[in-house]
């Protein structure tokens, strides 16, 4: 299998890359691996839709990735803890209004359910690692939200249990190439108007590279 995996550091490959092949394409930086017996590509995603949207795109056409998995950011919209994790079932936007537009177009939909062969392996990840996490929605839009009115709006909506600004597209794009995905978000802040001193001041960037990158060798490890 060839995984593409989007991440949101530079250090990420920096800490993975061992002897890997390091390129650009698309404005992206990228690096071809091979972790256990599976080839590997690193992407840093960027911020936002768009960026997240024509790196997926890239991953799928470009490079013939065989499934798409995503770890990286969120804030919380449930009862999980900065630092634990939401395992995504299905994505949604939270600011495409209204959201049945979205279905116009191929797959018809606008809730991409996430594989559920690669979502058991990413549960079993979790579990082996000792991360706290539940199982939900996840709501993207390209805003960052700190206003508990705004996120209490948003978790009606789309009932998601976390918000952030790239999910949904990686999501939507993988849907529309029929390619599995799985998403993972690490709650950095509460979503509420504490939410970027929590995000700037209280999240160990350090403790994040250490679990994401040691979910992705067990991830990749595990297919």
């Amino acid at each position: 299998m060839k995984l593409g995996v989007l991440i949101a550091f530079d250090k990420e490959i920096d800490m993975l890359n061992l002897n890997g092949r390091e390129f650009r394409l698309g404005g992206c930086r990228m690096c071809e691996m091979k972790i256990g017996e599976t080839d590997v590509i690193l992407a840093l995603c960027g911020i936002g839709k768009s960026n997240a949207a024509a790196c997926t795109q890239l991953l799928i056409t470009a490079l013939g990735v065989d499934a798409v998995m995503n770890i990286g950011l969120a804030g919380s919209a449930c009862h999980i803890p900065i630092g634990g994790a939401v395992l995504i079932t299905e994505a949604t936007y939270h600011d495409l209004i209204p959201v049945d537009f979205v279905a116009e177009d191929y797959p018809g939909i606008t809730r991409f359910p996430a594989d559920p062969l690669l979502t058991n392996v990413a549960e079993q990840v979790l579990q082996e690692m000792g991360v706290e996490y539940a199982k939900g929605v996840l709501a993207t839009g390209d805003q960052f939200i700190s206003d508990s009115a705004v996120k209490k709006d948003i978790i009606e909506r789309t009932g998601c249990s976390a918000v952030e600004m790239e999910g949904c597209a990686i999501a939507h794009i993988a849907a529309k190439n029929d390619t599995p995905f799985c998403l993972v978000k690490i709650i950095s802040d509460n979503a509420e108007e504490e939410g970027h001193d929590q995000f700037t001041e209280t999240v160990s960037i350090a403790d994040y590279l250490e679990t994401s990158t040691g979910f992705i060798r067990r991830f990749a490890q595990a297919l």
